[in-house]
């Protein structure tokens, strides 16, 4: 998956021609969240809802427009969420942008989930708090379900972008599956077009999220948190 999308087209563009059928996580509101999503889709690409939630530190760490909080009224919430999806039309999930303080109030995720479960849509914890309730809450509200393994480039130079892709790989013979996050950095491009013979040679299967979603595998342990 690729976060943080939204911005700069030109960027999603180069990422969207990588020969593998890589998810983009979409933001809301953003100058070109609508025809980024629009144009993956157009090109087979999965798309995703990148939804803004509050982080510790929130506000003096931006979590940008639309951001859920937790002192807002269920009203609000469902507004919030709902003015999201309508930004970004025809997304298969969501993802939490940030949310390390939003993630960790079951009642606030039960309220959001339910809700995206209502549209036919799952969740994908980004997994920025190693408290995170969205496991529980998804189970209770019952919506299909999934948490990342690794982020690949939180340290965006090559070297440790290709080091997390190996770990990546590792942990998906070991477990069957695994899911990786990136940004749109030039780096992780230039890593994941390195890495297209590198797939292909070791047998790795590059699925969509909603496949991993759909494939019921679930891996809890061996995550690295981000304090966002």
């Amino acid at each position: 998956m690729i976060d943080d999308l939204g911005q700069n087209l030109e960027t999603a563009k180069q990422f969207m021609a990588l020969p593998m059928p890589l998810t983009f996580a979409v933001l809301p509101h953003q100058r070109h969240s609508r025809e980024i999503a629009e144009l993956a889709r157009s090109q087979h690409h999965e798309v995703i809802l990148h939804l803004p939630m509050e982080p510790h530190g929130y506000p003096g760490v931006n979590s940008g427009e639309g951001t859920l909080l937790l002192s807002m009224s269920r009203d609000e919430l469902l507004k919030n969420v709902r003015s999201a999806l309508d930004s970004t039309p025809g997304v298969s999930g969501v993802n939490n942008h940030m949310g390390s303080r939003f993630t960790e109030n079951a009642g606030s995720m039960k309220i959001v989930l339910a809700e995206l479960k209502t549209r036919g849509l799952y969740f994908i914890d980004s997994g920025t708090s190693p408290t995170s309730s969205a496991r529980s809450a998804a189970h209770e509200v019952g919506i299909a379900f999934r948490k990342r393994d690794f982020f690949l480039d939180h340290n965006p130079s090559e070297n440790a972008v290709r080091l997390q892709l190996k770990r990546l790989i590792r942990n998906a013979r070991i477990e069957g599956t695994a899911l990786g996050i990136g940004h749109p950095y030039g780096s992780t491009y230039r890593v994941l077009r390195g890495a297209v013979k590198q797939f292909k040679q070791e047998q790795i299967a590059v699925v969509s999220a909603r496949e991993l979603v759909a494939s019921g595998a679930y891996a809890a342990h061996r995550n690295q948190f981000q304090s966002q």
